[in-house]
């Protein structure tokens, strides 16, 4: 089995990779309780309904040896599989990073007591908004004080039970229509006991509220920077770690013009997604383009081996293509065009 490939490998990219990658998205379901308004899951899935099994999932963590670094997450809500605690212990049986991103409405009764002592290493949840009214507008439902409450009980649960992790975070895909609650939600993820916020960017296709209108990227009015501006001079002040999501710049939450393009990419080289019925495809960015599903799988490791996947036609064509000026559909814009 070969090892992982090492980073002196992604930057001198070519279309083939001599050794598998050491991160995954394994999709554990892509069923969600929610149709939020940018999401494929509001404008139509491409894949039958189906959640990973802890065999299945077993199975594609033997193909990796070594992975270190495992994300639960894709196209669904991951709390929505029964099987999510056994499958974290069994990515942590590889001694592997393990986290997922949720909506949080689940995150209550028997699942909650089960996610905190399950070696989970960090827990990401989506809220999208700091009130009632915008979370309704942007994730389709009336949520947000049922999420809230499962947040307090969350963390007041880890502090009675001096659990170490997970560590949580909360995270808000940046809009026009929420950008200007994000201090109101620093003041929030403060008086919940949650440490991190998370500005993530707009992937947008013109569907739903996935729309160029709504992206903050070279859009920014003074209002909504000095939103920005506002919630980190709050969360300084408070002791809140507030970021951009990885697409955004290292030098602030809003990249400079121009700034980091498809061309700074490492996904292809670096990490391998699975969806729950094995597809596999280049990133978690592209099921939310506009590109028709068909021409971001590039694979399917339910049928094919890893390596035969990972050096494939299709993997090696996508690496060509995003090391030439015409990269694939789904990847133009990406971080330049494309909100934050």
């Amino acid at each position: 089995m070969t090892s992982a490939v090492p980073l002196r490998e992604i930057d001198r990219r070519g279309e083939l990779v001599s050794r598998l990658p050491n991160e995954l998205y394994i999709e554990t379901t892509n069923r969600c309780n929610l149709r939020c308004r940018t999401c494929p899951q509001y404008w139509g899935m491409d894949e039958d309904p189906a959640d990973l099994t802890v065999g299945q999932v077993d199975r594609i963590l033997d193909c990796f040896r070594g992975v270190n670094r495992v994300v639960l997450h894709g196209i669904g809500e991951p709390l929505l599989n029964r099987a999510l605690p056994e499958i974290i212990a069994a990515v942590k049986r590889r001694h592997a990073y393990a986290l997922f991103n949720t909506n949080g409405l689940l995150l209550r009764g028997a699942v909650a007591p089960a996610i905190a002592s399950s070696g989970l290493d960090e827990l990401r949840v989506s809220v999208d908004a700091a009130s009632p009214e915008t979370y309704e507008l942007v994730r389709g439902a009336d949520g947000f004080d049922r999420i809230v409450q499962n947040l307090r009980d969350f963390t007041a649960m880890k502090r009675e039970t001096g659990a170490a992790g997970p560590r949580v975070s909360l995270w808000i895909t940046g809009m026009k229509t929420n950008v200007r609650e994000l201090p109101a939600l620093v003041q929030l993820a403060h008086e919940i006991g949650v440490g991190e916020v998370y500005l993530q960017r707009l992937v947008y296709s013109e569907r739903g509220l996935a729309a160029e209108a709504e992206a903050l990227y070279g859009r920014a009015e003074r209002e909504d920077l000095d939103a920005i501006h506002t919630a980190q001079t709050l969360a300084n002040g408070l002791g809140v770690a507030l970021r951009g999501s990885g697409e955004a710049s290292s030098g602030g939450l809003l990249p400079a013009p121009g700034a980091t393009t498809y061309r700074d990419c490492r996904r292809p080289w670096s990490l391998m997604y699975v969806t729950a019925n094995g597809n596999v495809l280049p990133c978690c960015i592209a099921p939310f383009t506009a590109v028709p599903y068909g021409e971001i799988v590039l694979g399917n490791l339910f049928e094919d081996a890893a390596e035969t996947i990972w050096n494939g036609p299709r993997y090696r064509d996508w690496r060509r293509s995003m090391l030439s000026d015409k990269p694939p559909a789904a990847c133009e814009g990406c971080g330049a065009g494309w909100s934050l």
